[in-house]
């Protein structure tokens, strides 16, 4: 789905950038997938493209990056980034409730999710959203979902 330039399409059309790449923009262990990150992720900040992203990815990026990797980022930094996201008008920041807990556990037991990931496509799904930028092939078992892994799919350059 290319959004590229387009302001016409509603921001609950927007892809949804999963944690793993907005990690992968501070891990310079991984230059390639590191420099692929930023140039995604600068799109929208240029105002090239809408995203969207979910409250519970910004919650993961902020425990990986200050408490799971080697060499934490500091807090100061990844507040700033997820403070910029948020008050960006290209990011739409997607909220969910008990609604999207109970969908979670359908979609769980349906497809053979984690729960966290099972989370995140019913917030999706409720959104409106069919695409995800993101590595984790899982996200492949369902159906409707479009996943575009930005490190090896031609079409995350668009």
């Amino acid at each position: 789905m290319a959004v590229s330039n387009n302001p016409y399409i509603p921001a609950s059309a927007s892809p949804l950038i999963d944690t793993n790449v907005f990690c992968y923009l501070f891990d310079a262990r991984e230059p390639r997938k590191s420099e692929i990150s930023k140039d995604l992720i600068a799109r929208c900040f240029r105002s090239e493209c809408r995203y969207s992203v979910s409250v519970q990815n910004l919650a993961e990026f902020s425990v990986v990056m200050t408490e799971k990797i080697v060499g934490p980022t500091p807090y100061a930094l990844i507040r700033q980034f997820i403070s910029d996201i948020a008050q960006f008008e290209r990011w739409t920041i997607l909220q969910y409730g008990v609604g999207s807990v109970l969908a979670a556990q359908d979609l769980q037991a349906d497809y053979s999710l984690h729960f966290w990931d099972a989370l995140l496509v019913a917030t999706m799904k409720e959104h409106g959203i069919d695409t995800i930028y993101s590595e984790d092939n899982h996200f492949k078992k369902v159906p409707w979902l479009k996943m575009i892994n930005p490190y090896t799919d031609q079409e995350s350059s668009e």
